[in-house]
């Protein structure tokens, strides 16, 4: 690797700085620039991710299952919650602040000068590291929409929509029918689309556009799952696994249709050729590591810890019957942040009925909701505060609990991170 020009720091706020030109849907920016750098994402096999919800869940479960399997791995996520580096990883590992500094000592000049944007360069850059590290395939979220995100440059394996909800409906559509356009833009010529369960409007969209394309679909039927959510027909799990005893390292039903979804893409895999065997199956749902999931914190003497980053109705809700299934009956305080654009009275409504006291934070962005919109959804409520500290609002319900209770830190990555990042200063 060449000798770098630069430090970690500058480079870094080279990229985050690129967020103040907001975002630029469109792939002749960033097909233009990965052309210029060598077309990276042309070196090695992908599997494409798009979903309001669970398409990072998705992707992590993937991944661990193909490392399992011996394969060489790189994922590409967003956003992420304490360290940018968290984003790209090889075999699971961050990439070294050594790789981003020398990428943007490298390209620094064609970025500003063609106006790459802050997702774009991140693209750009775990494209670029996947080519550089030779992975043997590449696990790939979309930031948003589908249809115009820089990820699309890609040329898959396989294409997966996890779900259809209400999010961003100011770029991607007021209707699950248009967010489903969006997403469903992601489908390639004759390149699979596996489809996760949605409602029929979303899901007949996503056909409707497979078919016009055309590709084949493989759809997650409602038939194959269980009234409490767990998948009990589709043949590859039914043959070759023990239901009884399915379980994965994320908690929530959402999490096992997440988990399943992911068993459907690897049984294709399986098809066209990749070795993977029942063994990495298992341990790669069972190893399976994504912080802020509804992440449970247990810690002698003290309460119980929850961090969950569902940042939209559908992910609060998940969270909220994940929280009844766990702790049913009960009622736990709530640290909360939203950013702004989000269906905030929905969300509060599905947190209310878990609610006991309440802190409402002002996030540390440009993007934060503001704390009094979110309390009016509350209603009047005695134990509510508003709180400009996430470190303060956490210490104060964590310091006044007792051993029993529980506290839950949500609403948004920015809630969850600011908390992860200071939690030593907290717990």
């Amino acid at each position: 690797m060449p000798e770098l020009k630069g430090n970690y720091k500058t480079a870094l706020k080279f990229i985050l700085d690129r967020e103040h030109f907001g975002i630029k849907l469109g792939l002749d920016n960033i097909s233009k620039f990965l052309e210029r750098i060598g077309n990276p994402h042309n070196n090695y096999p992908s599997i494409h991710i798009a979903g309001t919800n669970g398409k990072g869940s998705t992707a992590v479960y993937i991944e661990t299952i193909l490392r399992q399997a011996g394969y060489k791995t790189g994922i590409f996520t967003s956003p992420h919650l304490v360290d940018f580096r968290e984003r790209i990883r090889i075999n699971s590992q961050q990439i070294s602040k050594r790789r981003i500094t020398s990428f943007i000592d490298n390209y620094r000049h064609l970025i500003s000068r063609n106006k790459i944007t802050f997702f774009e360069v991140c693209t750009a850059l775990a494209f670029h590291t996947f080519a550089q590290c030779k992975i043997d395939i590449a696990i790939v979220e979309t930031g948003l929409g589908g249809r115009l995100d820089a990820t699309n440059t890609l040329s898959p394996l396989l294409s997966i929509i996890t779900d259809i909800s209400f999010d961003h409906i100011n770029i991607l559509g007021d209707t699950l029918k248009k967010i489903a356009y969006e997403k469903a833009g992601i489908i390639k010529k004759n390149t699979p689309i596996l489809v996760g369960l949605m409602k029929p409007e979303p899901r007949n969209e996503i056909i409707r556009v497979a078919r016009n394309r055309p590709a084949p679909v493989i759809l997650m039927r409602r038939d194959n799952f269980t009234p409490d959510g767990f998948p009990h027909k589709f043949d590859y799990v039914r043959e070759t696994l023990n239901l009884s005893n399915l379980r994965s390292a994320l908690p929530g039903r959402h999490q096992i249709l997440n988990a399943a979804l992911s068993i459907r893409a690897v049984e294709y895999l399986k098809e066209i050729g990749y070795k993977i065997n029942k063994s990495s199956i298992r341990s790669g749902l069972k190893t399976a590591h994504w912080p802020g999931r509804f992440q449970i914190i247990r810690r002698p003497g003290k309460p119980t810890v929850i961090l969950d980053v569902g940042h939209n109705p559908a992910g609060v809700k998940a969270m909220a019957d994940c929280f009844r299934d766990f702790y049913p009956g009960r009622k736990a305080d709530i640290v909360v942040g939203f950013v702004k654009n989000k269906n905030l009275e929905q969300s509060v409504r599905h947190l209310r009925s878990i609610a006991g006291n309440v802190e409402i934070v002002r996030l540390n962005t440009y993007r934060t909701a503001e704390p009094e919109d979110i309390a009016a959804y509350f209603g009047k409520k005695d134990n509510l505060h508003i709180s400009e500290s996430i470190v303060e609002s956490s210490r104060r319900l964590i310091n006044s609990a007792d051993r029993n209770d529980i506290v839950i830190i949500c609403g948004s990555h920015f809630t969850v991170g600011d908390f992860w990042a200071n939690h030593k200063k907290i717990l």
